[in-house]
Formats: C-alpha cells, structure tokens, sequence
C-alpha cells in the first residue's frame, strides 16, 4: 500500500497530534452537556471515539 506521506516531519507531527488531543479534552470538558444532547454519546464515549479516530489516522495498514 502507497503511502501519501512518505516524508513526515516529526515535530510538527507530533504538535499537530497533540493540538488534535487537547481540543479533544478541551472541548469535552468545556461542552459536556451539548455533546450528550447533540451526539447521545457521554464525555468519555465521545473522548474515546475521537482518539480512536486520532489513532487509525496513524495507524499503518498491512
């Protein structure tokens, strides 16, 4: 499988990845109750689910 990044830049990889996280946080923790009204999902259902998608985006395929 081709990859389209075959030239990543570590650091500012690794800040993108870690603004992806804390706004994950941020916004759960700042908009719990809208989440759970607009998405049914608790703050720990959504948390989950956001670094799941965080972690396929990086995750390598066979």
């Amino acid at each position: 499988m081709a990859y389209l990044c075959d030239n990543i830049k570590i650091m500012p990889t690794i800040f993108h990845f870690w603004g992806a996280l804390s706004g994950l946080i941020q916004l759960a923790a700042n908009k719990e109750e809208y989440i759970e009204k607009t998405t049914h999902l608790s703050k720990i259902q959504f948390l989950e689910y956001g670094f799941d998608m965080l972690y396929c985006t990086i995750e390598k395929g066979e």
